[in-house]
């Protein structure tokens, strides 16, 4: 570890501070783990860096990875960078985070400007890492709303082909497949050079050769552009607004990361939403459950159903508003639903050729959504479906009250025949109920736009129809 606290609370770190002095404290046993408390040692050689250590303790910092020199050096150099580039945050060694059970390499917590609130975690890489571990660690932090920053250190795992008369093909394992896959970056850490190596964007080529007289196609991996490497002191995180979500890049290969920046944003989008979209269905399933307990069974059933029918469209209510809140808001439309289907079903049971209108012309769905409830207001269903549909009603009441007795014989013919008749003159003149009633055949006409098409229908009907004659034609031969 690389950082200790002495008996006066003071922060210490291994690469910096004053041997002889640290020593002395060390041996009084006077330096403490920031984490458990407990007395740690100092420690430095000529092959070891720096470092703080435990005699014996069941410290999480115990467990975590080996300190080997690379990884005290990756980490160093991050730390300094990050001092440097954030001077006024609150950055440290080794933090444990108790939501995730995790020690950071690097942690940063920001305090000034845009940046306020915005954790980081800055984890080098040296030893092995599987990617399903790295996947779980990544999940955590997320979880903990701590972006993580993964960079692995060069010399380990960026690798190129060694194959004959190939250059720059890229041998990518696990890992950083893993790591790009979900975050459409990857970093690697020279640590010699200080550089930092940013992945991107990778094409391939495939390489055709003759092998005991067979073709052999090879594929070979590159990145674009081959040089996306950038010394530390030139790296800068170039923030999103809108997720407040960072990345690494630098100054010379920025606009060509735009592609892969815009790829990570819409990933980001599409993982808001997913987000949202599992959110409001566990609140919708709070809402319904609060429904049934408070109201009685065929109330909780309409108020559930009114609940599911507008859940997009009132997502942020469903969301953000407390039960209680939200029902009170919402009870009027509720009551005003429970009227409304009382009333359309005592339409269905109705002969009143309006009121049948009504039933055809409109969906009880509709009468569910939220903006069909609003732009009701305080008029009764029968009233606002009336003046919605106006121009169609007064086209079916003129059709029934002046052509009453054409469709009362069209019900004394043979349903099938006479709808078969209607279909040719046009098609919506046959209506879709089997035993049609005068008013049925009446309804029809409200997909008309005119009365003068009704008469023209109507005068078809007759002379096709109605006063149809199939002999005339013999007994004028």
């Amino acid at each position: 570890m690389l950082r200790c606290i002495t008996a006066d609370n003071n922060t210490l770190y291994a690469p910096n501070c004053e041997e002889v002095a640290t020593r002395k404290l060390a041996k009084a046993k006077k330096l403490y783990c920031p984490n458990c408390k407990t007395n740690v040692i100092f420690k430095k050689g000529k092959i070891m860096s720096a470092h703080f250590a435990h005699h014996d303790s069941e410290c999480v910092v115990s467990h975590s990875e080996p300190e080997t020199n690379s990884h005290i050096k990756g980490k160093e150099i991050l730390f300094n960078w990050l001092k440097l580039k954030y001077p006024t945050a609150e950055i440290e060694y080794e933090v444990y985070i108790p939501e995730t059970g995790q020690i950071a390499d690097v942690f940063i917590v920001h305090t000034e400007q845009e940046l306020e609130g915005l954790r980081w975690a800055f984890e080098f890489q040296h030893s092995p890492l599987s990617s399903a571990d790295w996947q779980k660690r990544h999940n955590l932090y997320e979880s903990a709303g701590i972006q993580d920053f993964w960079v692995l250190d060069k010399s380990k795992y960026l690798r190129f082909s060694t194959a004959q008369g190939i250059t720059d093909a890229r041998l990518r394992r696990d890992l950083e497949k893993t790591i790009f896959n979900e975050t459409n970056l990857c970093y690697f850490l020279d640590l010699e050079a200080m550089e930092l190596t940013i992945d991107f964007e990778f094409t391939s080529s495939w390489d055709r050769k003759i092998i005991n007289r067979k073709e052999v196609y090879t594929e070979y991996i590159y990145h674009h552009p081959i040089k996306h490497s950038g010394h530390i002191n030139e790296i800068r995180v170039r923030m999103n607004e809108e997720f407040r979500y960072g990345v690494l890049l630098y100054n010379d290969i920025e606009k060509q990361m735009e592609a892969s920046l815009s790829s990570i944003l819409m990933k980001l989008r599409r993982k808001q939403e997913l987000e949202l979209e599992k959110e409001l269905e566990e609140r919708v399933i709070e809402k319904k459950a609060f429904a049934r307990s408070i109201f009685v069974e065929a109330k909780a059933e309409i108020a559930n159903r009114f609940i599911e029918d507008n859940k997009e469209a009132l997502a942020d209510d469903i969301r953000n508003l407390s039960q209680h809140d939200y029902f009170e808001k919402y009870n009027e439309f509720i009551e005003r639903l429970m009227l409304n289907l009382q009333t359309f079903k005592a339409f269905k049971d109705s002969n009143d050729v309006t009121r049948k209108l009504l039933v055809e012309i409109n969906y009880e769905w509709d009468i569910y959504k939220i903006p069909f409830l609003v732009a009701q207001g305080s008029y009764s269903l029968e009233d606002y479906l009336k003046i919605k549909n106006k121009e169609k009603i007064t086209l079916v009441q003129y059709a029934f009250e002046t052509y009453k007795d054409v469709f009362e014989k069209l019900t004394s013919r043979h349903t099938e025949l006479t709808n078969n008749s209607l279909k040719k003159i046009k098609w919506f003149l046959s209506p879709s109920k089997k035993n049609p009633t005068a008013s049925d055949y009446a309804l029809v006409y409200h997909r008309c736009n005119t009365k003068e098409e009704i008469d023209e229908y109507i005068n078809q009907i007759l002379e096709n129809i109605i006063n149809y004659n199939p002999f005339v034609d013999i007994e004028n031969w």
